[in-house]
């Protein structure tokens, strides 16, 4: 395929040429590819052996440390499109304890699953359906994870945070999320995760509102927003700062 310039849904100088994406003139920490045994504790199925690889992950992505020197930190993941058996293409589910991060989605689109789980009576579990352009907030304490419900696209995402935030690859114990994607019978379906005994139905929530109340813009990339209008983003690099 053609290359594909990603610069105006992201923000930054990257191409993705159909299997990898192409930092142009930029710097990558560390480029992570995650494959079946490495997402496999998290699966519906864990007996499966294909596909291998489920997506890649470029960390902390920088331009002469511009990103660094504003305490940004920014990632980005590349999930391809494909079916775990029944259960469509995912990301392993990582949760920040104290700070909150944005999500900005460059290309395709698909399903975002955010959960908090402190126990059967205390849980929030909201499925939010992305498309290009799509800005998500995500409040600490929040575990995510993609999901790529596109036969055809693959899922791109740009993840930002502060760099005094940790966010850390979660749930294993509990296979992953509270509910799966999955396709039936040529349709798409959410069955709940039996390892959560207990689990609230899964909400939608006025993601418009919740952007306007932050300061985010629709449209324009949110790494442009945070480098034009800094301090509209204080809220980024505080503790506990939002919620949903």
């Amino acid at each position: 395929m053609a290359k594909i310039d990603l610069k105006r849904s992201s923000g930054l100088p990257i191409f993705y040429s159909g299997e990898d994406l192409l930092p142009q003139g930029l710097t990558v920490s560390d480029t992570t590819t995650v494959c079946i045994d490495d997402i496999r504790p998290q699966l519906l199925n864990e007996d499966l052996n294909c596909p291998a690889v489920f997506y890649k992950r470029y960390k902390d992505i920088d331009k002469d440390d511009v990103f660094k020197k504003k305490n940004i930190r920014i990632n980005i993941y590349l999930l391809f499109s494909n079916l775990a058996g029944i259960e469509y293409s995912k990301t392993i589910a990582t949760k920040c304890k104290s700070y909150p991060r944005i999500l900005d989605v460059a290309y395709g689109g698909g399903i975002i699953i955010l959960q908090k789980y402190e126990g059967e009576d205390e849980n929030k579990v909201i499925k939010i359906v992305t498309k290009k352009q799509q800005k998500i907030i995500v409040p600490p304490g929040y575990a995510f994870s993609l999901i790529n419900s596109r036969q055809n696209s693959a899922f791109i995402l740009v993840e930002m945070h502060s760099r005094d935030a940790r966010p850390r690859d979660v749930l294993d114990e509990r296979k992953g999320m509270s509910y799966y994607i999955i396709r039936k019978n040529a349709k798409q379906e959410t069955v709940r995760n039996p390892e959560y005994k207990k689990v609230q139905e899964l909400e939608e929530i006025d993601l418009e509102a919740i952007l306007k109340k932050y300061g985010v813009t629709p449209k324009t990339p949110v790494v442009k927003q945070i480098m034009r209008k800094y301090e509209r983003f204080n809220w980024l690099f505080e503790k506990d700062s939002v919620d949903l």
